[in-house]
């Protein structure tokens, strides 16, 4: 009867600590919702100062990784809570110092507590989740090597997953480990399970079409860009997205397909020179030497003294067998600036190595002369500009 009568209370004590227990996620989860995070927080550690309770510092622990107002490399925490009409993401922004901070070192509380309850497997996913966190806010300056912080994120992550417990996030994450690790077969399976989660996530259907691109299977990559491009809202990200569309349809001999890709990624992101170098090799591809030529002579007058760009236009021009067309250019560019004494040698520089590389040895070198011409108006006889315009004129 003795033995009885204590099997019963522990049922009790258990059936009461159950309840309590979920009483409060509903709490939590109602106080969330609201946007009181604060409040959230402060009533956890109510019935959990001590860190005693699984369920009560996962949520703690999730609660200041998601939810926090603002941190201090992660280890302390402020909370706040949101009046109408103020959203969390805009309130970090303007936060400077911590108010009312607590202590929470989420690492060290979820590692001893996956020692007390080494079969609870979320530990392991939460424990993912904050090294990851980590990784991405901080790097190399929280105090471990960013890669240290991957390598056990995606640990976590795989033990986590191997005994059930996953979401869109963590599969996504381990996918993108395997991509990082250039094994992209095995980044593809992941990013593909974490799609089977969450379909419409646009940076997951961007990183799949990104590792068929480095795999050499474009084709299937671009149902993915095309997705992650009509997902994205931000014009940046969805420049990235138009632009790897263009890349896929280019290299599955769609050129016209790709242009247009190429037309809307330098629309939404405007002076961005990776964007603006692949729509100017889709001119040239579709032989449309004119907008080439325009867009280039446009570029050229913005940046007319980096010595990249026009070496950029150089390998492209000649590639597509257009090097007239640039020539062209090269002599607009020329005329349109005639005061800048400086930018004009920078242009009979290269326009001198483009006639070089095309055979016109004698004219290269008049030309290269010119330019040493031009830059002596600005520099003194010592500049380093004269030993690399000697050192062309000796190879020549």
């Amino acid at each position: 009867m003795k033995l009885n009568y204590y099997h019963k209370l522990i049922s009790v004590l258990a059936l009461h600590l159950l309840i309590t227990l979920s009483n409060a996620q509903c709490n939590v989860d109602s106080l969330v919702k609201s946007g009181q995070y604060l409040t959230a927080y402060e009533y956890l550690l109510s019935i959990d100062k001590q860190n005693k309770k699984p369920d009560c510092v996962l949520a703690k622990c999730d609660l200041a990784l998601n939810y926090y107002y603002n941190s201090h490399y992660h280890r302390n925490f402020a909370f706040v809570n949101l009046r109408e009409g103020e959203k969390l993401e805009i309130l970090r922004t303007k936060a400077y110092g911590l108010e009312t901070p607590y202590k929470l070192v989420i690492d060290s509380v979820l590692l001893q507590l996956k020692n007390e309850f080494p079969s609870s497997y979320k530990i392991d996913k939460l424990l993912g989740d904050y090294y990851n966190r980590v990784y991405y806010d901080f790097g190399d300056r929280w105090g471990e090597k960013a890669e240290v912080l991957l390598e056990k994120s995606n640990s976590y992550y795989l033990q986590a997953f191997e005994n059930g417990v996953f979401d869109y996030y963590s599969l996504y994450s381990l996918g993108y480990y395997q991509s990082i690790m250039e094994n992209y077969f095995q980044a593809q399976q992941w990013f593909l399970k974490s799609l089977d989660l969450n379909s419409n996530e646009p940076l997951t259907n961007y990183s799949l079409a990104v590792t068929y691109l480095f795999d050499g299977i474009p084709q299937s990559g671009i149902p993915y860009s095309i997705k992650a491009y009509e997902l994205y809202k931000d014009s940046l990200k969805k420049a990235d997205a138009a632009r790897i569309c263009g890349i896929l349809y280019t290299k599955t001999d769609n050129p016209e397909k790709a242009h247009e890709y190429f037309v809307n990624a330098n629309e939404l992101w405007p002076g961005y020179r990776p964007n603006q170098l692949y729509l100017l090799s889709s001119f040239l591809l579709l032989n449309k030497d004119a907008e080439a030529g325009d867009l280039s002579m446009e570029l050229l007058l913005q940046d007319p003294y980096s010595p990249e760009l026009p070496d950029e236009f150089i390998e492209l021009y000649m590639k597509n067998e257009k090097s007239e067309v640039l020539i062209s250019v090269f002599y607009e560019v020329i005329d349109e600036m005639v005061t800048d004494f400086e930018g004009r040698g920078n242009m009979y520089f290269h326009l001198g190595k483009l006639l070089y590389k095309n055979g016109n040895k004698n004219k290269a070198k008049r030309i290269i002369k010119k330019s040493r011409k031009e830059f002596m108006e600005v520099f003194e006889n010592d500049h380093q500009v004269f030993g690399v315009i000697d050192q062309m004129l000796i190879r020549m």
